[in-house]
């Protein structure tokens, strides 16, 4: 398969989507997998039995619970996966097994009592237990149980509901026919083990646990079994009660049971007895590791751990249990290794698994990649209070604050949500970083009527919020029209907006302009050019059209730019020539005008016409009286920082410094009275005191680059961007950790940057001689882009442990797929 193609687009909560899809594959299309663990490959088996109408002959003994397959859907965020019943599913995703299964459901009614047995049985084994009652919806009785057939259909009655509703009373009355007075049937003696096994486990009293493994053991000397279904069955059995011998804290005991259950075990005759085998010998090795652990015996627990992960090397409890143990030797290293990588074999421990790496990285002297794993851990559980307090607990007190704020729906535990909810439906960002409400600012202007003249200059590009819907997983918000985003998931604001939107045809320019900067503020540039087709620049036009004219370009432009065709946004200098334009939208797209000439066109001619056309502008505003000073100072800062492209394009460094030291200090002087001045006052200076510390880096300055730098930061420490520009700072020093650690910041506030960001850590970390905080970075680009080759490098390079082969494999699959692109 190709794994880039399966997984673009779709990003996993912690892990690669189609890495997750491999391992858990048979619960999603049916299908195997090289990399799919043991306990999946038990629905193969019963749509083997299904196929072949054999409703009696052993499955798996193990079952997964509803919230198995909650999970994996939601750390998949593999969305057209996501279904209650196999017929749910896209028939253009299923396999061939997966279809024929499907079709037996869809006539569940008209089915037999042998193929709705062995249908019940494959739902089971997918973990669709909500579809088990569908096709099994009532309990039988006692009579009707004695049938074999009847009985296994019960059976997985019984199961479904506990997979659904745990140990309820309707469990408990699917579980009484079978247990109360078993029959002479395998299902009976099956459910007599396992009720046992339930009733250890999850009820408060389990004296009568005994009386039903002694049913089972009854009724199993009176079946007529071929020797290896005895053996097996005998096996499980033994195998539950271990678990109770477990509660009872008779540890030796539950040893002696797992050595006659091991002795028990017989070599197969053909492919379905060998998946048997594997399964009863992995679980003989899960409770081994488990027992001897209780019995502080090490040396057994190295050994057992060995043999599960030969068993299943990509299972989550087999390498959970190996972290486990190294980190109780007190290898940290080694512990921190194998939490990362039961972490990404999710579901069912991620989070669990994540919060013991936080621990490690934490002992290890590993903070900021600590919490990066916080958040992830976070974002993996966003209900969990351990999750929440842990990620709070690492973080400085504003974004703290914003992890405990309480959430009143669903998507409000998101993390991205919480950090950027104004691009999600215009909800209260709570990220104090200075653009996560800049969507807020546009809406109360355009409900108030009465835009700025003098606004925030950040535009952000047009990616920012399909990056940001994509990397919360939150694709609900992934819409193309405000107008198409679910009730459920609006605030009072967007409907206001799409009132708005609904009433701009006939709308006056004013009020198409303020909705139209909301638009491309939210990220809908494409449909304010839908909404505002383009048309000439006429004499008679007033204004709010000039005005809004001019939006439209830069909206069209910002769009355009990193594409083969960049926008030029010629209607604008039409408007800046035109006799009704004011002067102080002819000062903005004059000013506007040197920068793209600067950037686009390369033309030192233009831009100093241009230059000179926003000084004329200049100098009329501000001999005025129309403007306050703080709007005068703001106006002249932005001038000289956006201007200097023309001494920079001519390489006069004396005029370029002169002209910049003058704007920064109209930036650092600035007279703000509200607290939307103050804003724009911050949000000037920093981009002032970039600009100069690119500056100061373009002349060789490189300790005084490195200081402005950490002043930007200052001034807004949650902007990614920058946090990327100090790891350059850094790695330029040949700091590599610390610029490895700053390119984690840059991963964990974005988006924008956030593949790249981890991408370029990684890089960092594995010259500092971190090679496991390489491989993580590595696979967290590979997460949020699964085309960045150079990231696939990365891991392939630095990988360890189970994954390594695999590494290696999507490196060469993805650049033989890039280069046949590429010829085509």
């Amino acid at each position: 398969m190709d794994r880039w193609e399966l997984a673009h687009g779709r990003t996993g909560a912690n892990a690669p989507s189609w890495l997750t899809f491999e391992v858990h594959r048979p619960y999603l299309d049916g299908a195997d997998s090289p990399l799919t663990v043991v306990h999946a490959r038990g629905s193969l088996l019963a749509a083997r039995r299904f196929e072949r109408r054999e409703p009696t002959a052993l499955r798996f003994g193990m079952t997964m619970p509803a919230s198995y397959r909650s999970l994996l859907d939601e750390e998949s965020r593999l969305g057209p996966y996501r279904v209650a019943d196999p017929a749910g599913l896209d028939p253009a995703l299923a396999s061939p097994t997966w279809l024929r299964m499907a079709s037996a459901f869809s006539r569940r009614t008209e089915l037999d009592e042998v193929d709705r047995a062995g249908l019940a049985q494959w739902l089971l084994a997918v973990c669709l237990p909500g579809a088990v009652l569908d096709v099994v919806p009532r309990d039988l009785g006692e009579e009707e149980c004695a049938d074999p057939v009847r009985a296994v259909g019960q059976w997985a009655r019984a199961n479904a509901l506990f997979a659904v509703e745990g140990l309820s009373d309707r469990t408990r009355a699917a579980y009484s026919p079978l247990v109360e007075n078993p029959a002479s049937t395998v299902a009976h003696a099956q459910a007599c083990a396992a009720w046992g096994y339930l009733v250890t486990r999850h009820a408060e009293d389990d004296s009568i646990a005994p009386v039903h493994f002694a049913r089972a053991e009854e009724v199993l000397k009176g079946l007529e079994l071929a020797d290896f279904d005895r053996s097996l069955l005998e096996a499980r059995l033994l195998l539950r009660r271990v678990m109770h011998a477990e509660r009872q804290q008779a540890f030796d005991h539950a040893w002696e049971l797992l050595d006659e259950a091991a002795e028990l075990v017989r070599p197969p005759a053909d492919a379905d007895e060998e998946a048997l085998v594997v399964e009863m010998r992995r679980r003989i090795a899960d409770r081994r590791v488990d027992i001897a652990v209780r019995r502080g015996d090490a040396a057994a627990e190295e050994l057992w751990v060995a043999e599960a992960l030969a068993l299943d090397p990509y299972d989550v409890k087999a390498r959970m249990q190996a972290a486990q143990a190294a980190e109780r030797r007190g290898d940290n290293d080694a512990a921190l290794a194998g939490y990362l990588e039961t972490a990404r074999l999710g579901p069912f421990g991620t989070a669990f698994a994540l919060l013991a790496a936080v621990r490690c990285a934490t002992a290890l002297g590993h903070d900021e990649f600590a919490r990066v794993l916080a958040e992830r851990a976070h974002r993996t559980a966003p209900r969990s209070a351990r999750t929440r307090e842990t990620l709070a607990e690492l973080s400085d007190p504003p974004l703290a604050d914003m992890v405990r704020s309480p959430a009143e729906k669903g998507y409000e535990h998101n993390w991205h949500y919480r950090m950027y909810a104004a691009y999600f439906n215009l909800g209260t960002s709570q990220s104090p970083c200075l653009y996560a409400s800049l969507p807020t600012w546009a809406y109360e202007f355009a409900e108030s009527g009465a835009p700025p003249e003098v606004n925030w200059q950040r535009l952000m590009p047009p990616a920012f919020r399909a990056n940001l819907v994509r990397e919360s997983g939150l694709v609900e918000f992934a819409v193309r029209h405000p107008a198409d985003l679910p009730e459920s998931l609006r605030t009072p604001a967007w409907d206001q907006l799409c009132t708005w939107i609904e009433e701009f045809p006939e709308a006056d320019a004013e009020r198409q302009y303020l909705t139209a900067i909301v638009l491309f503020r939210l990220g809908f540039g494409s449909l304010v050019l839908d909404l505002l087709p383009a048309r000439p620049v006429n004499p008679s036009m007033t204004v709010a059209e000039l005005r809004l004219r001019h939006w439209r370009d830069v909206v069209g432009y910002v769009g355009s730019v990193g594409s083969a065709a960049v926008a030029e946004p010629t209607a604008s200098f039409e408007v800046a020539d035109h006799p009704a334009c004011p002067t102080h939208l002819r000062f903005v797209i004059s000013v506007f005008a040197v920068i793209y000439h600067a950037r686009e066109t390369k033309s030192l001619e233009a831009a100093e016409l241009w230059r000179s056309k926003a000084q004329e502008s200049l100098d009329l505003l501000l001999t005025g009286d129309t403007y306050t000073p703080f709007e005068k100072a703001m106006m002249e800062s932005r001038f000289y920082r956006s201007v200097t492209y023309v001494p920079f394009m001519r390489r006069d460094r004396a005029q370029l410094e002169r002209e910049m030291d003058r704007a920064e200090e109209l930036a650092r002087s600035m007279p703000f009275q509200t607290p939307y001045e103050e804003f724009l006052a911050r949000e000037n200076l920093r981009a002032c005191l970039e600009s100069r510390s690119k500056e100061a880096f373009g002349f060789g300055e490189h300790e005084r680059g490195r200081q402005l730098v950490e002043e930007v930061l200052t001034i807004d420490p949650y902007e990614p961007k920058t946090h990327m520009e100090l790891a350059e700072v850094l790695l330029a020093e040949g700091r590599e950790r610390e610029a490895g650690e700053a390119y984690l910041r840059t991963a964990r506030l974005g988006p924008i940057g956030t593949a790249r960001g981890y991408a370029l850590a990684g890089e960092c970390f594995d010259r500092a001689g971190l090679p496991v905080l390489a491989e993580d970075c590595f696979v967290q680009a590979l997460r949020v882009d699964p085309h960045a080759v150079s990231a696939a490098r990365g891991w392939a390079r630095v990988a360890s442990g189970a994954l390594t082969e695999v590494a290696g494999e999507y490196t060469r699959g993805l650049e033989s797929w890039g280069a046949e692109r590429r010829a085509r």
